[in-house]
């Protein structure tokens, strides 16, 4: 239920942030900024997706691992460049910051999501195996 949950809310923010990102493009272009972030911000459902088709195909372990890579990537894309943007000085670049600003929410959103799917599986694997003293 939370993976469909927030796989409609990672794809809401996603669409959401890459409208907001295009709208800025030109600001973000004179400022000598990829167009990268656009594009990753569309990939924010995978995810959820990942993690609720994957283990079927993949160990839960390196699943969790390769997708909380990809959140951390795009963090660290959008984390960049937020910082370039602040940089520049000037009020023209309100709109990318804001737009940029989402784009580092929902990476944290899918990061967390990551988190407490690890916490579960392992709370889950706990509880099915014996006791230490039996």
């Amino acid at each position: 239920m939370l993976g469909v949950t927030l796989l409609i809310v990672l794809l809401v923010l996603g669409i959401r942030t890459f409208v907001a990102l295009r709208r800025e493009s030109a600001v973000r272009l004179e400022f000598k900024q990829s167009s990268q972030l656009d594009w990753l911000v569309l990939l924010y459902p995978l995810g959820p997706i990942a993690l609720l088709i994957g283990p079927l195909l993949v160990p839960k372990a390196i699943l969790l691992a390769a997708v909380a890579a990809f959140y951390a990537y795009i963090l660290m894309v959008a984390s960049r460049q937020r910082s370039a943007l602040e940089c520049a000085g000037t009020d023209r670049v309100k709109g990318s910051l804001s737009a940029t600003s989402y784009a580092s929410l929902g990476a944290i959103i899918g990061l967390i999501y990551v988190a407490l799917t690890g916490i579960f599986a392992f709370l889950g694997r706990a509880a099915q195996s014996p006791g230490l003293g039996a």
